[in-house]
């Protein structure tokens, strides 16, 4: 399942009503850069990928984003980030992947990391920012082939599928709660009608536990329908959150 999801990992109308009732850009008004998401990934030939995506504010024309990191072998690191596309008017995705295998020489430093600490430097009109998880660094830990740490947001999508009758995907949420809900709200017919349905636990996302991984998986799709719009809904704690793609919503297109 990893596998597939690593591939697929990468991400109006009355539609705009629908979108507009859930959160903005999940770190609108907050510090000017924000990781979202890393993960380390391990594969055969001794591949090893640590990735992982990021918001900044939208400062200035002229930015550069850069990862920080230690793979425990007493030395620092610096990749950079890419810019990948708006979140809203004020704000912006940018992404990183940093990898080696015994193929190649190419990052040797992580091939045998089994902690990756980290942390995000964003300058901007002469200004430096940082994103160090209030002092502590990021960590992400080897776990079985893939592990996963969320930054700000507390629900994100992990991949989705449209395949013959069956609509299904994956979910990342931080483990707030024992007690917790996973909801996918979506359309077939651009949100003329909407259906919902649940997902459910699956395992841990990281060796921690602090993330998990739920599964949702409709068979009810009717074969003429080529495309499906969503957003994603997740209570813990008596409080909702939603990842709706920064108020985009996800679409999945059949195959």
């Amino acid at each position: 399942m990893f596998k597939k999801m690593m591939k697929r990992f990468s991400i109006f109308g009355l539609a705009a009503v629908f979108v507009l009732t859930f959160a903005q850009s999940v770190f609108a008004s907050d510090q000017p850069v924000q990781l979202t998401s890393a993960n380390l990934y391990l594969y055969k030939y001794g591949y090893v990928g640590f990735s992982g995506n990021i918001e900044v504010s939208n400062l200035g024309y002229q930015k550069t984003v850069t990862i920080h990191y230690t793979p425990g072998d007493g030395k620092w690191y610096d990749t950079n980030a890419s810019y990948q596309a708006p979140t809203d008017s004020t704000h912006e995705k940018w992404g990183f992947m940093v990898s080696t295998d015994i193929m190649n020489n190419n990052n040797p430093q992580l091939t045998n990391a089994q902690t990756i600490q980290f942390a995000i430097k964003y300058q901007v009109n002469g200004q430096t920012y940082w994103d160090n998880n209030n002092g502590q660094n990021y960590s992400v830990s080897r776990f079985n082939e893939s592990s996963t740490i969320l930054g700000k947001p507390q629900v994100l999508r992990a991949y989705d599928d449209l395949y013959k009758n069956t609509f299904s995907g994956s979910i990342y949420v931080k483990n707030l709660d024992y007690s917790k809900e996973v909801k996918i709200k979506y359309t077939t017919d651009n949100w003329n009608t909407t259906r919902e349905g649940y997902a459910s636990y699956s395992m841990p996302g990281n060796s921690d536990g602090s993330v998990e991984i739920w599964n949702f998986s409709f068979n009810n799709i009717d074969p003429s329908v080529t495309q499906i719009q969503y957003a994603i809904s997740y209570t813990a704690i008596g409080q909702t959150y939603w990842d709706n793609n920064y108020e985009n919503n996800y679409t999945v297109n059949r195959y």
